[in-house]
């Protein structure tokens, strides 16, 4: 038995680790039955379901704006085996788990890649470690493109890796269609494919690529942009979203001429401190060393005028994140609130970090490497300086912002999930507790790399990795529970999924009328139309209720004194909405089937 596993303790440990990281992911399924946030969640669902035949317009056109339609496509096959939201969406988390386990394997391959010297059985810890980062597992609880966007992106970073490693037209045409896939997957991976057509134009200028070569590296990923602008333009005009400004990269440009001004350009130090702060906070200092190892090694490459090997991917790992961290940061920069601090000022706007946590992945591989082989003591020492000092700039950029407000609960856990260790310290927002913990554990990591460095090196390697799963674990799990599980919880418990089955077992083939209430809440019309699939939802408003009768109407409980007519009768209700049937020919064909009776909404005054 114990040879057996001293043969196999590589493979054991390859699966050991994917089990962790597939169970991670699916922590919460038991809990995760509904959609739960926002508006990015039904967008991507939308899209599928046209996919595969349904039409969900009438509820989405009017209040919805553009979602990508790359992870729809993953999403679209469930349609084609079940119509059961619940199961639906249980199963696009489990496929979340898949996904991070091919992840796992892809972070593998590129480590062994860069690092061949190191052994296999410290490539997976490092690659377990990178993989069980804290907003991995935060946006592996939720149905919505984050997850596959993550391992999307690993895969381009894998085929361009392939490439500087052997160029040929098969690499070079995988990796351009797997960046065009990233950005029918989001469209926020701009910055990533600017970086690409960067490194492209580059490798031709310096004769690294001969014409072939650069013409299967552009092709693909043209003829995806292209046909993606036709499909854009299909998509808004089959659902109704229209072809607005806010669509499309014109939303930006706003943004970008605000550049124009001082006040811009204090918002861009704004936002680019606050990012570069909470990835820094989060990652414990790594995301400094694997910019700054990407950095050295491509300037050391221009003033010896010898590229060693790997040159161009870590260039374009450069070019990548700072494209990423700049798009991310130019989304931000002109907002009232972010302009206008006012006491309760939305926090996300100085520490979202999603959009950039889709290159966090090979930043930490990097970062981790970079700082386990430093040789020299007293180069580890200036770069550690360094990066306290870049460290204290940004943090007193924030403080002079942030402290100016009150309402710090005021956080989308989900969209800056690395930094929520905080809340194991503090109910509110707390920059102190933030840089006391990403502190202490840089400090931890950097006494593991330092302190006897002769002896059992690769042991304290992988200590350190444990040491930084052991934090992303709760503070990954602790905000996908506040961040996600907690409103669906809250949806549970309003009673909107008790209502939304009752009314899925009668409804038949009949239509189904949503009207807004006085918040002007879209979310229970999206709602409606999810968990009734089969259904043609209509969203309407009190002025507009439907003449016919056998049909069924949802709305607020403050409405239900609004109906005009003795031919309503209440349904089911929640805590904050009700669903009314309009025809007593319907009333009388659903009484016998039902355990209570229907009230007529002129009785609910006497009851």
């Amino acid at each position: 038995m114990l040879k057996t596993i001293k043969n196999h303790n590589q493979t054991l440990l390859f699966l050991l680790f994917s089990a962790v990281i597939f169970i991670f992911r699916i922590w919460y399924i038991r809990e995760t039955n509904v959609l739960a946030i926002r508006n990015d969640e039904y967008g991507y669902w939308n899209h599928a379901a046209l996919f595969s035949g349904h039409d969900w317009s009438d509820v989405f056109a009017g209040h919805m704006n553009w979602y990508s339609y790359g992870y729809s496509l993953v999403l679209t096959p469930l349609f084609w085996f079940s119509h059961n939201l619940h199961l639906m969406y249980k199963t696009a988390i489990v496929l979340n788990g898949i996904f991070a386990v091919l992840t796992f394997t892809i972070c593998i391959q590129c480590a062994s890649l860069l690092f061949p010297k190191t052994e296999r059985w410290l490539v997976l810890t490092v690659s377990f470690m990178v993989c069980m980062y804290s907003s991995y597992l935060t946006q592996g609880a939720i149905a919505w493109s984050e997850t596959f966007l993550y391992l999307l992106v690993w895969l381009l970073f894998y085929l361009f890796l392939r490439f500087d490693e052997q160029p040929s037209v098969k690499h070079a045409l995988y990796a351009s269609l797997c960046m065009g896939a990233c950005y029918i997957t989001h469209n926020r991976t701009i910055g990533i494919v600017t970086a690409y057509f960067l490194m492209v134009l580059f490798l031709r200028l310096t004769d690294a690529v001969d014409w072939k070569l650069f013409a299967a590296m552009l092709l693909p990923l043209l003829v995806i942009l292209f046909l993606n602008v036709d499909i854009k333009a299909y998509l808004c005009t089959a659902e109704g979203f229209g072809l607005k400004p806010k669509n499309g990269m014109g939303a930006q440009v706003g943004h970008l001429l605000s550049l124009l001004t001082l006040q811009g350009w204090q918002n861009l130090i704004r936002a680019l401190s606050g990012q570069i702060w909470a990835l820094l906070s989060s990652t414990f200092g790594l995301l400094f060393f694997g910019i700054l190892g990407c950095a050295a090694r491509v300037i050391q490459a221009f003033r010896t005028k010898k590229p060693k090997k790997h040159t161009a991917f870590y260039l374009f790992t450069l070019l990548a994140a700072i494209g990423t961290f700049l798009i991310s940061a130019v989304s931000l920069i002109d907002p009232a609130s972010i302009t206008s601090l006012k006491n309760d000022t939305d926090l996300t706007y100085f520490i979202y970090t999603r959009y950039n946590e889709c290159i966090i992945g090979i930043l930490l591989l990097l970062g981790f490497f970079e700082l386990a082989q430093c040789k020299s003591i007293r180069t580890l020492v200036w770069l550690t300086l360094g990066e306290a000092g870049l460290y204290a700039a940004v943090s007193t950029i924030l403080y002079f912002n942030l402290q100016r407000i009150q309402d710090t609960w005021h956080y989308r856990s989900f969209c800056a999930a690395g930094i929520g260790f905080y809340r194991l310290f503090s109910e509110e927002f707390s920059l102190k507790w933030c840089i006391v913990a990403s502190a202490a554990g840089a400090f931890a990591l950097l006494l593991l790399f330092t302190v006897c460095r002769t002896r059992f090196h690769r042991l304290r390697q992988a200590a350190a990795c444990m040491l930084l799963v052991a934090a992303f674990i709760p503070t990954g799990l602790y905000s996908a529970q506040i961040g996600t599980i907690h409103s669906q919880r809250g949806k549970v418990s309003s009673g909107n999924l008790a209502m939304f089955g009752l009314l899925k077992d009668v409804v038949g083939d009949r239509e189904v009328y949503c009207t807004l209430d006085d918040t002007k809440n879209y979310r229970i019309a999206y709602e409606l139309q999810v968990n009734l699939i089969d259904t043609h939802v209509y969203s309407i408003t009190m002025d507009d209720l439907p003449e016919q009768a056998g049909c069924f109407i949802c709305c607020s409980n403050g409405d239900l004194d609004k109906f005009e007519g003795d031919d309503y009768y209440l349904l089911a209700q929640s805590r904050y909405y009700a669903t009314v049937i309009k025809g007593d020919a319907l009333m009388q064909e659903l009484a016998p089937d039902l355990e209570f009776e229907l009230v007529n909404l002129n009785m609910l005054d006497h009851l």
